[in-house]
């Protein structure tokens, strides 16, 4: 018997982009192949058919290495070969595309509020690295009213979203309260995109810790786009509506 490749060159995705099996034109990065390994001692010998042009497998390592020149769509055979010649081999597909508009992106800017007020608009004091509030990461974070009288907080920044791409707005809140009267809301965070509400809290959403909230604003692709957060509170008791980490992410 002169043994096997065992067969854990198996059917796999290359992963370039957004783990899609795409790739830019013109991109230069290496991609490991998964390995194999042999039911014999000795060294594997990797080779490789239908690579897309410009790009070429390091036969001792079976690292994909180069950079794509023409557009496409390839089907890519590697083998793996042992010293007996006992091979195993996988199959995938590997498209070469030119870069779009909708290429995987966040556009905001200082999304964790590390640069401070930089890049956005907000009321006197909401962005702060005091210790009052938690921040989620890092040290600053927005702290919209928490004030001991009746208060409107603003937080805003302006952004324009590439047309036909899909844009979910992910950002995380964190909202304690002093009202003690069950059921009532009081007070209230209002999320924005130009003059649409898309989302809203209150001193009834109150928890423990941080909340990863999601908005879609695929509807708003195309277009520029005002992302603003509006905190409202009574004069008696308060509650603080704390913002961290926002971000706004392009997709195809």
């Amino acid at each position: 018997m002169n043994g096997s490749i065992l067969p854990i060159l198996r059917q796999f995705a290359c992963s370039i982009r957004a783990f899609r099996g795409h790739r830019l034109l013109g991109e230069s990065r290496g991609l490991p192949v998964p390995q194999a390994t042999s039911t014999n001692p000795g060294t594997l010998t990797y080779s490789a058919t239908g690579l897309p042009a410009g790009l070429s497998i390091n036969a001792s390592t079976g690292k994909i290495t180069g950079t794509a020149t023409t557009l496409g769509t390839s089907n890519v055979t590697v083998t793996a070969k042992d010293s007996t010649n006992a091979t195993g081999t996988t199959t995938f597909t590997w498209k070469i595309y030119a870069p779009g508009p909708c290429d995987p992106k966040q556009l905001l800017g200082n999304p964790g509020f590390e640069s401070g007020k930089t890049v956005w608009t907000a009321t006197t004091g909401v962005i702060d690295n005091s210790w009052s509030q938690p921040a989620h990461t890092g040290i600053w974070r927005a702290w919209l009213n928490g004030r001991d009288h009746a208060s409107t907080d603003t937080l805003s920044q302006t952004v324009t979203l590439p047309a036909g791409c899909s844009a979910p707005l992910t950002y995380w809140q964190y909202i304690n309260t002093d009202e003690a009267m069950a059921g009532i809301q009081y007070d209230k965070l209002t999320v924005q995109a130009n003059t649409a509400t898309v989302a809203t809290a209150s001193n009834l959403d109150a928890a423990e810790g941080y909340v990863k909230k999601t908005v879609n604003l695929s509807a708003f692709a195309g277009k520029s786009v005002t992302l603003k957060s509006t905190g409202t509170e009574d004069e008696w008791y308060t509650t603080s509506f704390v913002i961290d980490d926002v971000a706004l992410t392009i997709n195809p």
